[in-house]
């Protein structure tokens, strides 16, 4: 049998030709264009400019060299050798929700990946195959046609890729663990235009890496093999409180999620709204469960009766497709804080008063504390490359600006940055799926596991072809 020369490439079969010494001409762009199943994008194009939109209208400006639209993992391997022979740096693409743009460039090669969004099921092994390209949404509802899902989020237009690469939280996640504890293989293309298949027998430091390194650094992954869990019905609470009781809320929200059940979700959220008004919520999940129980066991761990109650029930997908926003692009600016334990009462206070300052403002801001026991705090830290096995809570900061422009940006990372010096004696680190603009300081994302990220990144793409918000 005659093996293509695409079927070669994608098994590393054909090294990659020597760089040359100048930008790709036109013959070289015709070149790879033919080669592909799927199509490439260059400006002036009909669909170069939908093409290289990311989520938040932020990032329109970027006008990257072109953008391949990957059918295939052949068309990745393609696309990877043609960048590395004219030293062009490569991002992929997948929801493009990278909140500082990371999933685009202005000088280098942009690799779309969601035509790969294929998603299958095997009863007989619950294990579900999932294209790298596939949107969270997309693998919900395919799944869900078996009565079965994946630990992931709540955003559906949200890349698998991009949510796995970097850990993963969600409402099943205090049950089943985070999305990169249940990976149990990845196909991944690799600097050297080499499609692998990793687990934990081959190429295991890879296969680690993948699994809350951070994505797009050490390959673009075309599909994930994930273990699936039953999915039936899904309880869900929400509760209000007085601005006066947001301290005694974050206390005793604390206090429950310590012992809560494993199918017990929840985060406890701060609000500072534009117009200066103030709310705290707590909403949650109970995986095929009645909320009732929880609402009773939150409002004695607070103390104080909520100021309103609502609790329903929902099939898990519809739900999801409820709660995973419409197609509209929206810009949101981001950042995070890790806490091992429980935050004091001076921690406490410090929190508030951040959300307090940010309402007197007159600007809208959000911080949210998310439950990270159960599942996740039992997993052996360094079992992936996720720091954060083990943690209480993580905090998400949040600002949707009226506007995206200069003034409004810098004014949200501002707020955020002062949050940070805030709270920072009590927080371990930061989620590398929530990056800020630099400086950065990997430490903060990777903790203890940085040294090892970077050998393996050291051995998988020692060019750096891949071009990330930060190095390691």
């Amino acid at each position: 049998m005659r093996l293509s020369r695409r079927a070669l490439l994608s098994a590393g079969l054909i090294g990659i030709a020597p760089s040359t010494s100048g930008p790709p001409m036109d013959a070289d762009w015709k070149a790879l264009a033919a080669g592909l199943d799927g199509g490439l994008d260059r400006p002036g194009t009909a669909a170069y400019d939908s093409g290289r939109q990311l989520y938040s209208p932020r990032f329109d400006g970027i006008r990257p060299a072109a953008v391949v639209r990957c059918a295939t993992a052949a068309d990745v391997c393609e696309a990877i050798r043609f960048a590395a022979r004219m030293r062009l740096p490569v991002v992929a693409r997948g929801g493009g929700h990278s909140y500082i743009g990371a999933s685009t460039i202005s000088d280098g090669l942009v690799l779309d990946v969601r035509p790969i969004d294929r998603v299958r099921y095997d009863a007989a092994s619950r294990i579900a195959t999932i294209g790298g390209g596939a949107t969270v949404i997309k693998a919900y509802t395919a799944l869900g046609w078996h009565g079965v899902s994946i630990p992931a989020g709540t955003c559906g237009s949200v890349g698998i890729s991009g949510l796995t690469s970097g850990g993963g939280i969600g409402p099943a996640a205090s049950a089943y663990g985070l999305a990169c504890d249940n990976v149990t293989a990845a196909d991944v293309v690799t600097a050297d235009g080499r499609l692998r298949t990793v687990d934990a027998a081959r190429e295991p430091d890879l296969f680690w890496a993948l699994r809350g390194g951070g994505g797009g650094r050490f390959g673009v992954v075309t599909g994930w093999r994930m273990r699936t869990h039953p999915a039936t019905t899904i309880g869900t609470f929400t509760l209000t409180y007085r601005w006066a009781d947001a301290a005694r809320a974050a206390t005793g929200w604390q206090a429950r999620i310590a012992g809560a059940p494993d199918n017990v979700w929840s985060s406890c959220q701060f609000t500072a709204e534009a117009g200066g008004a103030l709310s705290v919520r707590v909403n949650g999940f109970v995986l095929d469960g009645d909320a009732h129980g929880e609402v009773a066991a939150l409002t004695r761990a607070i103390g104080r009766e909520p100021a309103s109650v609502a609790v329903g029930r929902e099939p898990h997908v519809r739900l999801m497709k409820d709660r995973a926003g419409g197609p509209a692009r929206n810009t949101h600016l981001i950042g995070s804080e890790i806490f091992r334990a429980a935050l004091p009462a001076e921690g406490i206070a410090a929190l508030v008063a951040a959300v307090r300052r940010r309402a007197a403002s007159k600007r809208p801001g959000l911080a949210k504390l998310k439950r990270m026991t159960g599942a996740p705090a039992r997993i052996a830290p360094g079992t992936t490359a996720f720091p954060w096995h083990g943690a209480l809570t993580m905090l998400q900061w949040l600002v949707v600006p009226g506007k995206v422009d200069t003034a409004s940006v810098a004014d949200g990372y501002t707020w955020i940055g002062a949050g940070h010096r805030a709270l920072a004696r009590w927080s371990a680190g930061r989620y590398v799926n929530y990056l800020e603009p630099g400086p950065i300081d990997p430490a903060d994302y990777h903790g203890p596991n940085l040294g090892r990220l970077r050998r393996i990144h050291a051995s998988v793409d020692p060019g750096r072809l891949f071009r990330t918000a930060y190095r390691l």
